[in-house]
């Protein structure tokens, strides 16, 4: 008696595909019997989806890191002089008000 690998269905001992679930049987595999287009489709389908997905996370992952890096670059906070209190943009060097270096 031959059963199905993955159902457990009782098969014909000539069967090339389970008649329950489609799995190819081990008769099938030895005479590497076609799949039916169907099962092909159905196995590039899976395929495609996890890839699809992988890509769709590692772009969303792409877009956050540079949506925070483009947040950090175009954020402006000033800089106090140490000297005079003056507020002045960020990445000046010396205040535009007293000539002081900024830290």
């Amino acid at each position: 008696m031959v059963f199905c690998s993955k159902c457990g269905k009782e098969l014909p001992e000539n069967a090339y595909f389970c008649p329950k679930c489609g799995v190819k049987t081990a008769k099938g595999i030895e005479v590497n019997v076609s799949m039916p287009y169907g099962e092909m489709f159905s196995e590039m389908e899976k395929k495609l989806e996890k890839a699809f997905l992988t890509a769709s996370e590692d772009l969303k992952k792409a877009f956050n890191q540079a949506k925070e890096g483009v947040k950090r670059a175009t954020h402006q906070e000033s800089i106090i002089c140490p000297s005079c209190e003056e507020k002045n943009a960020t990445g000046e060097k010396f205040c535009y008000k007293c000539g002081e270096k900024l830290s």
